[in-house]
């Protein structure tokens, strides 16, 4: 069975939201989560344990790539060590986290991830899928999401032991069910991995339903996939088609058609999101500027005031103390408003950050 290209990029996406939040993936996204697989990048969260960022790193050089090129030959001997103390060591290093990201808007990154992505999870599941005689698309992105995120291997044998007839009709449709149960009775039962136990939740729900094709539209983590064909959609694109999938997100449509080829598609979609992050950066820069600007006439017009009441109050001979404690009173006062900016200021940029993550 060789599944569709539509059936591909449903996966793609769907597993990409469950990893950065974006249908099409977040090539810069670098992270170091309390699981002790340091450093996590890009769109499938290529992380040192697994060796799959030092297989992305590798990719990167052969392709050429040039930004960063010295600091990530550096880290390879690390990455190629997967003992704690060199993950550890690799995931405090905010050097090289600066360059993975910036090296993301390169096409020599973006394709060392496409490849490594492909390669490495993509094409097994795909692989697992023909192996077992599973069909539906459903299922394509249940083994895809498992062998991105782990435990694949380990749960999957667990269902083997319960369910060993394969000639039964409804079989692909059990096993999978027993199989999400399983995994998220897993994810569930682990605290580290508890707050990730929403992608077998949107599996159940699905499968609950019976939307064992995947059929648009479907809501994934907060982000809402649809067909441009789609009435209810309102994105637009000259290529228009029942095969095409829209991933739209709350505030940024992203129009995706679908492609012969997943790197072209992918190549697309990032270009849309790059787009996206520029506007946003220049949006953040403009209110933190604002704020800034804010804080500085704070202090120049506290400044002034005091000046002016100085020389007003030497000038009609009041006595210096009432001057002196008027002026400190003008002056604490100033400091008080100029702190009360600064705070606002932070609050926006965490509630913004919350945001972004949320979306």
């Amino acid at each position: 069975m060789t599944f569709t290209n539509k059936d591909k990029m449903k996966a793609l996406a769907i597993v990409h939201v469950f990893e950065t939040s974006r249908p099409f993936g977040d090539y810069s996204a670098c992270v170091v989560l309390n699981d002790g697989a340091g450093i996590s990048y890009g769109i499938n969260q290529f992380t040192h344990r697994s060796g799959s960022l030092a297989a992305v790193i590798r990719e990167y050089l052969k392709n050429g790539g040039q930004m960063g090129r010295e600091a990530m030959q550096a880290a390879l001997p690390l990455l190629s060590r997967r003992t704690k103390a060199a993950i550890e060591q690799l995931a405090a290093d905010e050097t090289f986290k600066r360059t993975l990201k910036t090296a993301a808007i390169t096409r020599e990154m973006k394709a060392a991830q496409q490849k490594v992505a492909h390669e490495r999870y993509l094409r097994p599941a795909i692989e697992a899928c023909d192996q077992m005689g599973f069909v539906t698309a459903l299922s394509l992105a249940v083994v895809y999401d498992s062998i991105t995120h782990g435990s694949w291997e380990l749960i999957s044998a667990r269902v083997n032991g319960i369910i060993k007839t394969t000639s039964t009709p409804d079989y692909e449709k059990r096993w999978i069910t027993e199989y999400v149960r399983a995994r998220d009775r897993w994810l569930t039962d682990i605290r580290r991995l508890r707050v990730t136990n929403y992608r077998t939740k949107f599996f159940l729900s699905q499968i609950a339903i019976g939307n064992w094709e995947l059929k648009l539209p479907i809501t994934v983590h907060g982000v809402r996939l649809t067909s441009v064909g789609d009435k209810a959609s309102e994105e637009t694109t000259s290529e228009k088609g029942s095969d095409a999938v829209t991933a739209t997100e709350p505030s940024q449509p992203l129009t995706v058609p679908e492609s012969s080829a997943i790197q072209a598609v992918s190549a697309i979609a990032s270009s849309a999101a790059e787009k996206f992050d520029r506007v946003d950066g220049v949006v953040s820069a403009i209110t933190t500027r604002r704020d800034s600007v804010r804080s500085l006439w704070t202090t120049v017009g506290g400044t002034i005031s005091q000046a002016v009441w100085g020389v007003f109050g030497f000038v009609v001979g009041l006595p210096r103390t009432v001057w002196i404690v008027v002026a400190v009173i003008a002056g604490s006062l100033t400091l008080l408003y100029l702190y009360r900016q600064i705070v606002l200021g932070r609050i926006r940029e965490t509630t913004e950050q919350k945001l972004k993550t949320a979306l």
